[in-house]
């Protein structure tokens, strides 16, 4: 963060300041809301906590922990008479998560880099992280950490801004309608983009529309000098072009001719992506190394935020060859010389879980998909669920295995599209120790069979807990790895 005094926070949150004079002085360089920073050896003086306060939780019962820690200000929403102004400041806010969105867009302005916000119902996180690897070999980026992109997250990812910052990269998320509207007036972003709208929050959107409206809230801070990019491919865009009428705009497209638009898309064994990018400075070759075909419309949304920013089709090309993978989004791990996992367990809704299950059918062999329930899905959660076992079945996955309440759907729709002496392929768990001990069996079974080539994908919402799946899974095959060696060595 760039330094501030402990007068300048008061003045960039618009509360009233507390504290002695000298004390208002102090320079600061860490704005947390996180008592458990000051456990971990931070520089307390000089480090502002601020307390936020929700439905189920309360900043400020770890005040007093804060300040014996050492910390010497704070950013409250009730004045405490018994702290002595000498030793803490107190900065009191009427609400402390409004404060913290206006230290978050006060900093963004002083350091005032270019900035791309990005929202859409799939695939943010990945284009983020795609323009963040172009971006980087044009100066230093400042890139969404996690998930850090609700109204919480994307004020704490603009303090973490710097004066060499030249670049800031900003997801926005959101589950309920005004959300990216607040987010997106902090960032004031030269380049705003919709990646695309799908079934994903229902219950805070209640239809898709809802979820057009809401994405569509990312252009409303723009300038007339910004410039709106969405996917031409995706529906409801009459949701939000009111919003564009005095905007620079700008479309990319996977399966049709855009500003930006990819043709003659081929996957390589692993399922990564080359493809020809076309644009208006001309068109090059791409190559991905991340696997699916879908991360195709995600390289060309990031090829198209990039070119906004001045990278060349060469820059574009190195980035996007050079990125790394996203922990929880389609990680490959190679298993045995002929088992390999995909980890895509990181969240899931319908267009991303058909995503999933489409490349997982690219590769050879024997295929098993482990599905967990996809979350927020509103009053069609088990049709959607449905028609991802459904779609499973047409691709003619072998297996699909499911775990949670919701997927009980998805394994019901599998079934009934697969011929009655395949049926028998799906299985569903509501316990994950149940499911964990049904596929060490099938593993079991398949590799008695040294040439049998199988491919796992694992896909779920957060809230399943999938990675613990993959875990497992990993830790199983070590221990099989490990048990195989001895013997051949024996």
């Amino acid at each position: 963060m760039i330094p501030l005094t402990i007068e300048n926070v008061a003045v960039a949150a618009e509360g009233t300041l507390h504290s002695s004079k000298d004390l208002a002085r102090q320079v600061i360089t860490n704005i947390v809301t996180d008592s458990r920073v000051f456990e971990q050896d931070a520089k307390a003086t000089q480090t502002v906590f601020l307390a936020l306060k929700g439905a189920n939780f309360d900043g400020h019962r770890f005040i007093e922990a804060v300040l014996k820690s050492g910390c010497v200000a704070v950013v409250v929403e009730q004045f405490n008479a018994q702290l002595n102004q000498n030793n803490v400041a107190q900065i009191v806010v009427q609400d402390s998560r409004v404060a913290l969105g206006k230290l978050g867009a006060y900093v963004k302005q002083i350091v005032a880099p270019k900035t791309v916000a990005i929202t859409g119902s799939s695939g943010k996180t990945t284009v983020k992280e795609m323009v963040a690897a172009i971006l980087s070999g044009l100066g230093k980026v400042l890139a969404t950490s996690g998930n850090f992109n609700n109204d919480i997250g994307v004020p704490l990812t603009l303090l973490r801004l710097e004066p060499s910052h030249e670049y800031a990269v900003i997801e926005l998320g959101a589950n309920h309608i005004g959300e990216i509207a607040y987010t997106t007036n902090l960032v004031k972003p030269d380049v705003a983009v919709i990646n695309n709208i799908a079934a994903a929050h229902l219950e805070g959107f209640g239809d898709l529309c809802g979820v057009a409206r809401a994405k569509g809230e990312i252009f409303s801070s723009l300038t007339s000098q910004g410039v709106a990019l969405y996917n031409k491919d995706t529906r409801y865009t009459d949701k939000w072009q009111w919003r564009l009428v005095d905007k620079t705009v700008r479309t990319f497209s996977c399966f049709n001719e855009a500003d930006c638009y990819s043709s003659d898309v081929n996957l390589d064994q692993l399922g990564c992506a080359s493809f020809q990018l076309h644009t208006t400075q001309g068109q090059c070759l791409i190559e991905l190394n991340i696997p699916g075909k879908h991360n195709v419309c995600n390289a060309v949304a990031a090829a198209s935020i990039a070119l906004e920013f001045g990278a060349s089709l060469a820059d574009i090309a190195t980035g996007l060859a050079q990125m790394k993978p996203v922990k929880g989004r389609l990680n490959l791990y190679q298993l045995t010389e002929n088992v390999k996992l995909i980890d895509d367990s990181y969240n899931a809704n319908l267009e991303s879980a058909k995503a999933a299950a489409q490349l997982l059918s690219s590769y050879p062999g024997k295929q098993i998909l482990i599905l967990g329930d996809m979350g927020e899905l509103g009053t069609q959660a088990r049709s959607y669920h449905q028609q991802v076992g459904e779609f499973a079945a047409e691709l003619d996955i072998d297996t699909l295995i499911t775990l949670g309440v919701l997927s009980q759907s998805a394994c019901d729709g599998f079934c009934a599209k697969k011929p009655v002496n395949e049926a028998d392929s799906s299985q569903h768990f509501a316990h994950r120790d149940e499911l964990l001990h049904h596929v060490y069996e099938e593993f079991n079974q398949l590799l008695s069979d040294s040439e049998e080539q199988l491919a796992i994908l694992i896909k779920g919402s957060r809230s399943a807990h999938m990675e613990h799946v993959v875990k497992a899974i990993i830790e199983w095959f070590e221990q099989y790895n490990a048990l195989q060696n001895k013997e051949v060595n024996s």
